[in-house]
């Protein structure tokens, strides 16, 4: 058997906030501290944030409850026989940039998305944190950008330079202060290319709105080979019995030790170089169960629960080569969840970003894209979400291996071998 690893995984994330300006007339809110609240500031304190601790165990779980709940919400909304993933990472990195300039009730439901009763002080740390930890990564490439496009025609150089020195400083973030024209998200686009290795050309598929004000935009790249790859003869031609019938693919098998069951599902984990992140598949126990509905039911508290049982006795894996691409609108999901101010123009509060004298800064619109390929080369996997705003224990090695067969609907996660928690979520439901 070929030694040298040829397994290579490449995934992009991104993230991009539209900030858009609208309902002339309407002067900013200006909303007032939480007074019965002492977890929640009624906005950030930017300065304090490089020096701020928290708890890391406490926020690692908080952000793995989050991002079980919005594939959760991802999940329902789906057509039975669609695939779906999601980043929650770079969802939160870019909700964050957004957050650090909100205020108030808005700033509150912004940061208990991702950390219920939590000061947004700690929840940007921990976001900073996960941005230094991904580009530090050893071994793969593994990297997140941010960039912010201001549109000078609308906010005529007000941006807060507090803020724009935070984003920086903090998030690494690029900032440009342009007149926005009709080939503007044309340049973001390209950007967005680049920084997730051509794998999302177009996140911006419209030009930007008359009333766009600004453009934040977060992108994470993951490529990486696996620690141990698949071999030509590794690779057989199988069925796969998805929600729309038999497909013929090409199903890739390898032996790991890493087995983990449930009451409600098995599955087995397969390690990129270096093992700071891995591969998890989770098939559901129920033969007849569509990967969608299963991950709708499948919460956070079970995952866990999952990752718990992992034994190291040898498992026999096979899972197939696929492609697929994905895209919501997530307004519905993060109103669910109790981001509600952050989309109404009478009651957002962003004047931590600008104050316009043509109203209020409020988000209209978020939009989600995701893009994955897998095969015998390896795996290519992106995400991106626009959010558009406008102003107003061990067991004992057996003889016989277990086996965990994904020829059936199935969930699969990139995740960060310290926390377990995903970086990338998603189902598979069909083969093309």
């Amino acid at each position: 058997m070929n030694k040298e690893i040829r397994k290579k995984t490449m995934a992009a994330g991104l993230t991009a906030l539209l900030l858009m300006t609208g309902c002339a007339g309407k002067t900013p809110v200006q909303t007032e501290p939480l007074k019965n609240d002492p977890a929640v500031k009624a906005e950030i304190n930017l300065d304090q944030v490089a020096t701020q601790k928290f708890n890391e165990t406490k926020l690692n779980d908080e952000y793995g409850r989050y991002s079980f709940e919005m594939m959760q919400q991802i999940a329902s909304n789906a057509k039975k026989n669609a695939n779906v993933m999601i980043s929650p990472a770079s969802i939160m990195m870019a909700l964050d940039m957004c957050a650090a300039g909100a205020k108030g009730e808005t700033l509150k439901q912004l940061s208990d998305l991702f950390a219920k009763d939590t000061d947004p002080l700690q929840q940007q740390a921990f976001a900073s944190e996960m941005m230094k930890r991904i580009n530090a990564s050893q071994k793969l490439k593994f990297t997140c950008a941010n960039a912010v496009w201001s549109n000078d025609k609308l906010l005529e150089g007000k941006v807060n330079t507090t803020y724009i020195d935070y984003i920086k400083k903090t998030f690494g973030a690029e900032f440009q202060n342009v007149n926005f024209g009709p080939t503007t998200h044309n340049d973001i686009n390209k950007w967005v290319d680049d920084k997730t290795n051509h794998m999302i050309p177009h996140l911006l598929d419209e030009p930007l709105d008359s009333t766009a004000a600004m453009v934040l935009v977060n992108a994470i790249r993951f490529e990486a080979q696996w620690k141990k790859g698949y071999e030509d003869s590794q690779v057989t031609k199988m069925k796969f019995s998805g929600t729309d019938g038999e497909t013929d693919v090409q199903m890739m098998t390898s032996m790991e030790e890493g087995y983990f069951s449930t009451e409600k599902a098995t599955g087995f984990i397969k390690y990129y170089e270096g093992e700071e992140y891995a591969f998890v598949a989770i098939l559901p126990n129920d033969a007849k169960a569509n990967a969608n509905d299963f991950m709708n039911s499948f919460t956070y508290a079970e995952y866990k629960k999952f990752i718990a049982s992992r034994s190291n006795e040898k498992v026999r894996s096979l899972m197939p080569e696929f492609k697929s691409d994905y895209g919501s609108e997530l307004n519905k999901q993060l109103v669910n969840k109790g981001v509600t101010d952050a989309f109404n123009p009478d009651k957002a509060d962003f004047t931590g970003i600008a104050k316009s004298e043509k109203g209020n800064i409020y988000i209209s619109k978020v939009i989600h894209k995701t893009h994955i390929e897998v095969d015998r080369k390896g795996t290519k996997a992106a995400a991106a979400t626009a959010v558009t705003m406008k102003v107003a224990g061990v067991a004992p090695m057996q003889d016989e291996p277990k086996e965990v067969i994904c020829d059936r609907p199935y969930v699969y996660a990139i995740v960060d071998t310290v926390t377990m928690n995903p970086v990338f979520i998603g189902t598979v439901n069909n083969v093309k």
